[in-house]
Parts: C-alpha cells; structure tokens; sequence
C-alpha cells in the first residue's frame, strides 16, 4: 500500500484554499456590516435633526427668526 505525495500535497492546497476562501468571505461580511453601520450613522447625523426649536416670545435667548409670530420672508410670500 503506497501513498501517492501529489496527491497529499493537492489535497493540503486545496484545504488551504478553502480555508482561505472561507476567511475571505467572512471578512467581506464584517466589512458590509461595518459600511451599513457608517451609512446609518452618517444618515442619522445629517437628518437626524430636522426639528426647528421655536421660542414662545421675546427673551434674552430668543433669537429673532425663531419665533412663532416672526415673518419668514422666503416661506410666507
């Protein structure tokens, strides 16, 4: 009963590459995840503030513009 060498040697390199290959797929995995979790966050830092605070009457923190009975020139013509 003889072994044949090339055909160990096939074998570890075709172990070895789906080893790769199965490595590689899971780092493209993480890296999809980590880019939606950039694009949620880059979403959400840009619309994630959309509501105008807007003050009751004058103060010394109101600011003019802000105020409910204050005109808006390009929205109310």
């Amino acid at each position: 009963m003889t072994t044949d060498p090339m055909k160990n040697l096939i074998e570890m390199q075709r172990s070895l590459m789906e080893g790769w290959m199965s490595s590689a797929n899971q780092m493209m995995k993480y890296w999809q995840h980590m880019m939606e979790l950039q694009e949620r966050l880059i979403h959400h830092a840009t619309y994630g503030r959309d509501h105008v605070e807007i003050d009751d009457g004058p103060s010394f923190t109101g600011k003019y513009g802000k105020r409910r009975f204050d005109i808006d020139p390009e929205r109310d013509v």
